[in-house]
């Protein structure tokens, strides 16, 4: 049986963003007293943290999910096994799940989407909001090669994808949503203090950019399965103050594109004296991983040759 958890202290916190002033919060009723016209704070991030009783490295561990998801990600598997924030916890990590700007538990600025209803503003103003559908699920995160067809091998556990669904939300994803988002996750780094950034996906380069905002307070960043763009958003003369701080980017299996363009990215650290490891998991001889490897069934396996990394590459005074 599982070991109980013993944990020393948890609970949660907001970081960033700001007041601004609602004009539209009725959503239509123009006589509502109970959600009149006033200031709403937006723009800011959800944090829940649990610190264990016998902490074993230093400093708490961000876990950041992608678009589409928030730290829910992290938790129970859908197959239930314990997720990233339990198990990294086990190991003597502090771990929080944060949830990114107009996301989840960060709630939703809502201001936009009423002005349209009310006819206050055209409908061209609405921000961009997507979700995953469960049919682009199986092929953008390699889970097989068409909807409800697994590759032989793969890591998910595509048995019980109908407990995964329910766990995409709505992401908001206008260009300042990444700004946003950057400034926020600068402010959770100043509330918490020295730590490691873990990245899944598009939040690859927001934990870039905010470790440019910051790189004395990060220590380290987990970058799963980065997004191959990230390189070509980071503004060139930002890369030397990212170079300070050690990176490992994870990648799974069956996405060539994305070692070749990790493979760029780190060549070009190196040359500025940062250290970047690349972790492609096929090359390391584990194979059937998607984009989802939070979630597969060796993510323990994973999970291990991240803390393993960062007892080796991060030195603790």
């Amino acid at each position: 049986m599982t070991k109980p958890l013993v944990i020393a202290r948890q609970g949660s916190l907001e970081a960033g963003g700001s007041f601004v002033h609602c004009d539209a919060n009725d959503g239509g009723d123009p006589g509502s007293w109970r959600w009149p016209d006033g200031h709403v704070h937006v723009n800011h991030v959800h944090a829940q943290y649990q610190y264990p009783a016998e902490q074993t490295f230093p400093w708490p561990v961000l876990f950041n999910p992608g678009g589409g998801h928030t730290a829910r990600v992290y938790d129970t598997t859908p197959d239930g096994r314990e997720g990233w924030l339990t198990l990294f916890l086990r190991e003597g990590f502090a771990t929080y799940g944060v949830d990114r700007v107009n996301t989840g538990r960060s709630g939703v600025d809502v201001s936009a989407i009423n002005r349209v209803k009310l006819g206050r503003a055209a409908a061209g103003s609405l921000p961009a909001i997507n979700r995953y559908a469960a049919e682009s699920c199986w092929t953008t995160f390699r889970w097989g090669p068409r909807y409800g067809e697994p590759f032989p091998d793969t890591q998910f556990p595509v048995e019980c994808a109908a407990d995964y669904y329910p766990q995409t939300v709505a992401t908001f994803r206008d260009p300042d949503e990444t700004q946003k988002s950057v400034a926020a996750f600068a402010a959770l780094i100043d509330k918490v203090g020295p730590c490691v950034l873990q990245t899944w996906s598009s939040s690859g380069l927001l934990g870039y950019l905010a470790a440019i905002e910051r790189p004395e307070k990060v220590k380290a960043i987990l970058a799963v399965e980065s997004s191959v763009s990230a390189f070509g958003d980071i503004p060139e003369e930002k890369l030397p103050v990212l170079a300070r701080v050690p990176i490992i980017i994870v990648i799974g299996d069956r996405a060539p594109d994305r070692v070749e363009a990790s493979r760029a990215f780190e060549r070009k650290m190196r040359a500025l004296g940062g250290r970047v490891t690349i972790d492609s998991l096929p090359e390391a001889g584990i194979f059937g991983n998607g984009h989802t490897l939070m979630l597969e069934r060796n993510n323990v396996e994973i999970m291990r040759r991240m803390i393993s990394w960062l007892r080796e590459n991060v030195p603790v005074v």
